[in-house]
């Protein structure tokens, strides 16, 4: 059994997780597999944005290639074609590690519908919070503005939209600041596992 994890930018994905037990499950973070894409895919990322985005050790510069590929929405997809199917095929490799060992993987991705989690999920965790407040967290953690917030949510609307229809079962927590609500909640998650 493998377990989805999304929900748009600041909803909360991150809070459940922590509070899933260790003991059964284990939380592959899609995004921070993204860091080790690039490192893993040099010399395609030398092709695609040239020397200009590495740094003189030879790593990525991820605050030069960054404003790149935000700015410009088909080198943002030449992107994604190189470091999605790398991020999703460890993920995956991750994922059939812990089953062999008894646990349950829970991938945690913002992009778990786009990037072809979803078939592979026996459920999917939808966090979800009001607009507001995921804007206030984003303000206070990310140290964003709003504007950049209501692009980057701009680019997430569609978050969540196919999963209802998907065929897998699909749990909805509602993460609205209330610490006990959210514990509640995933605790009778845990107790339908």
């Amino acid at each position: 059994m493998i377990i989805g994890l999304t929900g748009k930018s600041c909803a909360g994905k991150d809070t459940v997780a922590a509070l899933l037990p260790d003991e059964r499950f284990t939380i592959i973070d899609v995004d921070s597999l993204g860091h080790i894409a690039l490192e893993a895919n040099h010399e395609r990322l030398r092709e695609a944005f040239g020397s200009g985005v590495f740094r003189e050790d030879g790593t990525v510069d991820r605050k030069i290639l960054g404003p790149i590929v935000f700015a410009d929405p088909e080198k943002l997809s030449a992107l994604n074609s190189i470091t999605h199917p790398w991020m999703f095929e460890e993920a995956m490799r991750r994922a059939r590690m812990e089953e062999e060992k008894g646990k349950i993987p829970v991938i945690n991705a913002a992009l778990l519908e786009s990037m072809g989690f979803v078939q592979y999920c026996s459920i999917i965790i939808l966090v979800v919070a009001p607009y507001e407040t995921r804007e206030k967290r984003a303000l206070i953690r990310d140290g964003i503005t709003k504007e950049k917030f209501r692009s980057r949510s701009e680019a997430q609307k569609d978050i969540g939209l196919s999963l209802f229809s998907s065929g897998r079962q699909v749990i909805t927590i509602v993460n609205n600041n209330d610490q006990d609500s959210i514990s509640r909640q995933v605790s009778f998650l845990c107790a339908k596992i």
